[in-house]
């Protein structure tokens, strides 16, 4: 009888420590899966930031170039709010295409294409009005750009081997 008894606690205790195992093993060693993910927080009121409007906050910018440049940013705006309204509807469109069974190559490659377009075609804009803000900046303030330009691309989670922790920043 105590035989059985110490044989039955073994594998109870065995028992639990694979029960134990899965559940560190689920919480802190296996990666969320795509379902799971946390969605991103919303953006602040008022909308996000675009990289334009951030550099020039960071490049603190005079009331007299801040006016001057009043038209950049405004065009600006308008064409990443229309943009980012297509993208999203062009997102919606590839959520419809995954919920059908079975799924569509040739359907989902074109909403993917057109999607990272129009990715491409916010970057150029971005990088058109950034040349305009760089025209109205005094020297100290060109170099500054390109310096938050340089850190903005290096701390990006792009341009870093996936799973490795980010660059330190550099200091300001």
């Amino acid at each position: 009888m105590p035989r059985l008894i110490t044989v039955a606690l073994a594998l109870s205790v065995l028992l639990n420590g694979f029960f134990v195992a899965g559940f560190v093993f689920r919480g802190w060693i296996a990666p969320a899966t795509f379902e799971q993910r946390m969605p991103p927080p919303p953006p602040p009121p008022g909308g996000r930031l675009s990289a334009l409007e951030t550099v020039a906050s960071d490049l603190n910018l005079a009331p007299g170039q801040r006016q001057e440049l009043s038209g950049v940013f405004e065009q600006h705006s308008q064409v990443r709010r229309d943009r980012s309204r297509e993208m999203q509807r062009l997102r919606e469109q590839i959520v419809a295409e995954y919920r059908r069974i079975p799924l569509d190559q040739s359907r989902l490659d074109p909403l993917i294409d057109k999607l990272g377009d129009l990715r491409a075609d916010q970057q150029k804009e971005t990088l058109r009005a950034l040349v305009q803000l760089e025209a109205k900046l005094n020297p100290e303030q060109r170099e500054k750009m390109h310096q938050i330009l340089v850190d903005r691309i290096l701390t990006s989670p792009w341009s870093r081997p996936p799973g490795g922790p980010p660059p330190p920043r550099p200091p300001q």
